[in-house]
């Protein structure tokens, strides 16, 4: 075994699921991957059959060789999961001492080229189970650890150079450590990698900034770990600091959480924008003001926006602003006002065809007038939005975000002093002008709804007003029909008081004359005097019954009525009556009848009316019925039919006084017309229906009428 010292030694520390091992790399060329037929076998699911390739190849700076990593193989084929080199994705990559790889995400190596060791060093390092605590001061290759001492690199701990393949050096992400003096002990590869400038800024970079102080107050409250994020470069990393006790360190894991606080942000604004159109619809759903929707649009953009004022305005009401401003503007100022009308003015074309109008100080081709005035009225930025709906342009949103508005500040406390971090009014992205689209198009559907609201309240409101005026008119004519109506009564009960006395006088006169021995052509003559003095007295009658029905003066006392009794003799005077006229009178009935609760009066009078009509109204031979039959247990159905028939347009008007059916009486029999309405108001009277039907020939009169079973007085 040589005890010559070789310059270098290239070797590969790999650790997978078979363990960690050290490979010496001799040859030129070196294939890596799952397969068994590799060089390098490596034991992970994870990783390709044929994950990677080892080239030896010449460095020109220095005439010595370094070593070349390929993802996949030599025609061009990459492995399924790739390859890193300190924590960044690989193709081809020229390995240099320390670096750190990751093959298919579970499987890690290091990279390390060895210097000045003696073959019996080198196997004692390579069967050793520290693997690295064999290494000799003078062949320290490490330039990620920080010396303890003044920087001679002699001063290494053994404990630290075992560091070298433990975890902390292989993971990707940054890790490091500073004592209470804010002196750094330590940084993994990860973090040399990444953080470049990080020893030459010292605690003036963002990682440690403030981390001595922080590590006090913990070791004051006992905290264990304190987590904190810091923007670095673009970047956004969450540092979980720790504070070791024992060594009185302070140990920082840093990660890159730049993605993840992307995506959130992006679902935080998703969420903000659901919220915010969903606030603007419920307010939609709740009141058809357009104004109470709008004022609730002005209040959410300038929350969610962070701008300094809104404007909106509306088209068909150029003197109504909706506003909403933040709490240091106690006035609204009127110059802004201004600025946004000229500015509408001058993009009216673009804001017809629905364009949204970004302006703002920094933009070099904005109208001079424009730029002036926003140089002088300190506004940063100002975006018109126009409020558009089925091709009308209702109205403008206007957003204006003004540079003399106090900025935010937050701070974090310490005991010695107080770190604080100024937030200024973010600038408006295209998400942001892209929501105030989507709630501008809310707010122009709200106008259109408030316009066709207020449309219909208007229509509604004359629609009332001439309803009012027509039922004013109305009621108007109906108290003067009801006026002529009460003379009308009047008139007929004077009238027919007046004539029922000289009637009696007649119908007395004729009479005593016909006392007196006559000879036929006298006798015949009073015959038809006392004939014409009877009809006259039935209608006067019957005026005065009518009258007195329809102005409720006249009250039926009811009376248990035995039918079967009663009815042959109320009936008989029909059954002559018919005879003489050739007709015949047919009685259908039960074999027993049950009592009424009626009046005998009434009663008698509504049969007289109803066989009079149909022996009047049917030819010489026709057959009359009158049926009698219980229905429901308490009524008493009766109907009259004869053989003639009332035109069905006529039959809702029978019952009208007055009115006779025109060409119904071909035998010129005459009549009043009020027959049929004195029946229907003594039907009512006794607490019954009466209708009619005419079909096929026939009419037919039916009469409902309460019986007295159950009446206690029955």
């Amino acid at each position: 075994m040589s005890h010559e010292r070789q310059e270098v030694r290239h070797l590969l520390v790999l650790e997978d699921s078979e363990g960690r091992r050290p490979i010496l790399l001799e040859a030129a060329t070196y294939s890596i991957g799952r397969d068994p037929t590799n060089s390098i076998v490596l034991h992970s699911k994870m990783v390709s059959r044929q994950h990677g390739i080892l080239l030896r190849v010449t460095s020109p700076e220095t005439n010595s060789h370094l070593f070349r990593l390929i993802d996949g193989d030599l025609q061009g084929k990459r492995s399924t999961n790739g390859i890193l080199v300190n924590g960044q994705r690989i193709v081809a990559h020229d390995l240099r001492s320390g670096d750190m790889i990751v093959f298919g995400g579970d499987v890690r190596a290091r990279y390390l080229t060895l210097t000045n060791m003696t073959d019996s060093e080198f196997e004692n390092f390579c069967r050793s189970t520290d693997v690295l605590g064999f290494l000799s001061k003078s062949t320290n290759p490490f330039a990620t650890l920080v010396p303890l001492g003044d920087g001679n690199i002699e001063n290494f701990s053994e404990a630290a150079l075992v560091r070298l393949a433990s975890y902390p050096e292989l993971t990707p992400n940054p890790i490091l450590e500073v004592d209470l003096e804010g002196r750094v002990t330590y940084l993994n590869p990860a973090a040399v990698m990444q953080f470049r400038d990080l020893q030459q800024q010292k605690l003036t970079h963002p990682l440690l900034l403030g981390l001595p102080e922080l590590a006090r107050y913990m070791k004051q409250t006992q905290e264990k770990v304190h987590v904190r994020e810091v923007e670095y470069q673009g970047r956004i990393y969450e540092q979980s600091i720790h504070y070791i006790y024992e060594s009185e360190l302070i140990r920082s894991y840093v990660m890159d959480v730049t993605d993840r606080k992307r995506a959130e942000e992006q679902l935080r604004n998703q969420a903000r924008r659901e919220a915010i159109i969903n606030r603007i619809i419920q307010a939609m759903r709740t009141t058809m003001v357009a104004a109470e929707v709008l004022q609730i649009t002005a209040d959410l953009l300038l929350e969610a926006l962070g701008s300094t004022l809104c404007l909106i305005t509306q088209t068909a009401a150029p003197d109504t602003l909706t506003y909403a401003t933040r709490p240091q503007v106690l006035h609204l100022p009127g110059s802004l006002i201004s600025l946004n009308q000229r500015a509408i003015a001058f993009f009216e074309p673009a804001l017809s065809n629905g364009e949204q109008v970004v302006l703002a100080t920094s933009c070099s081709d904005l109208p001079e007038p424009l730029q002036t005035d926003l140089r002088i009225l300190d506004v940063h930025a100002l975006v018109i939005t126009p409020l558009i709906y089925l091709g009308q342009l209702l109205g403008h949103i206007s957003l204006l975000d003004c540079e003399w508005e106090p900025t935010e500040a937050t701070s974090i406390s310490t005991n010695h002093s107080q770190l604080l971090q100024q937030t200024l009014p973010k600038s408006w992205t295209a998400e942001d002008l892209s929501l105030v689209k989507t709630i501008a198009d809310q707010c122009a559907l709200a106008i259109h709804q408030a316009q066709l609201y207020q449309q219909v309240q208007e229509l509604n409101a004359d629609l009332e007003r001439q309803v009012r005026a027509r039922t004013a008119e109305l009621e108007q004519k109906m108290q003067e029909l009801e006026r002529l109506n009460a003379i009308k009564d009047d008139f007929l009960s004077t009238v027919s008081h007046e004539l029922r006395t000289p009637m009696a006088n007649m119908k007395m006169a004729i009479y005593m004359l016909k006392q007196f021995a006559t000879d036929d052509r006298q006798k015949r003559y009073l015959d038809i005097l006392a004939h014409e003095c009877n009809r006259e007295t039935e209608l006067i009658n019957d005026l005065l019954d009518l009258q007195r029905l329809e102005a409720g003066r006249s009250q039926i006392q009811q009376e248990v009525i035995d039918l079967d009794s009663w009815l042959p003799s109320a009936l008989e005077p029909f059954h002559n009556r018919m005879q003489q006229r050739q007709q015949s009178l047919e009685i259908v009935r039960p074999p027993t009848l049950p009592p009424l609760l009626s009046n005998r009066h009434a009663l008698a009078r509504i049969l007289a009316e109803l066989l009079n009509n149909a022996c009047k109204y049917s030819p010489a031979g026709a057959q009359i019925v009158v049926r009698f039959e219980p229905i429901g247990g308490d009524r008493l159905q009766i109907q009259v039919s004869n053989p003639s028939e009332i035109p069905s347009e006529e039959l809702p008007r029978i019952f009208e006084k007055f009115y006779r059916i025109p060409n119904a009486d071909p035998w010129q029999q005459g009549g009043t017309g009020l027959g049929l309405a004195l029946t229907q108001k003594l039907v009512e009277q006794l607490q019954g229906e009466i209708s009619a039907d005419s079909e096929a020939g026939m009419t037919t009169f039916t009469l409902s009428l309460p019986t007295a079973s159950g009446d206690p007085a029955a």
